[in-house]
């Protein structure tokens, strides 16, 4: 008999409704503490819903580079470094989108040498970026006479 009150016992508790006693039972003894009303803060989730967690702040920024223009002067994949350290290579009309934590960035270019690509030594020219946290920023990749850069996008575009 009390496995078939189980469920409606916690039906009941579900219903927002009904009235239940400022005390919480235990062993059939109410506590000497009554029990704290809830702060009215937090409602209860509508039907079919799920909670939503509180949201945390945003601790990195958003960089994106890509080639989506032919202005390298190579057909060339590209080697993209952040603090020295290559994250990735980035083919003609590709794109990356990286998170990385706020603050001072260098960032350095190379063309990749496989291939047909392969050529002397490149000057390894970096370029420093200054992230926000919950910023994004977007490049694109140039090439100028001293070699690959990366060209800030404006927003509009």
């Amino acid at each position: 008999m009390r496995r078939s009150l189980l469920p409606l016992a916690a039906f009941l508790a579900a219903l927002p409704c009904l009235a239940l006693p400022a005390t919480a039972w235990s062993d059939g003894m109410p506590d000497s503490a009554p029990a704290q009303p809830s702060s009215p803060s937090s409602q209860p989730p509508s039907p079919g819903s799920w909670p939503v967690p509180d949201a945390q702040p945003v601790s990195y920024a958003v960089l994106i580079v890509s080639r989506e223009r032919v202005d390298t002067g190579t057909a060339c994949d590209i080697d993209l470094y952040v603090q020295d350290q290559k994250v990735s290579r980035l083919q003609p009309e590709g794109e990356v989108a990286l998170n990385l934590p706020p603050g001072e960035v260098s960032l350095r270019l190379q063309t990749a040498n496989s291939g047909l690509c392969r050529s002397g030594i490149e000057p390894l020219r970096a370029q420093s970026v200054q992230l926000h946290a919950g910023e994004v920023r977007k490049f694109r990749i140039a090439n100028s006479e001293s070699g690959l850069y990366l060209m800030p996008v404006s927003s509009g575009s």
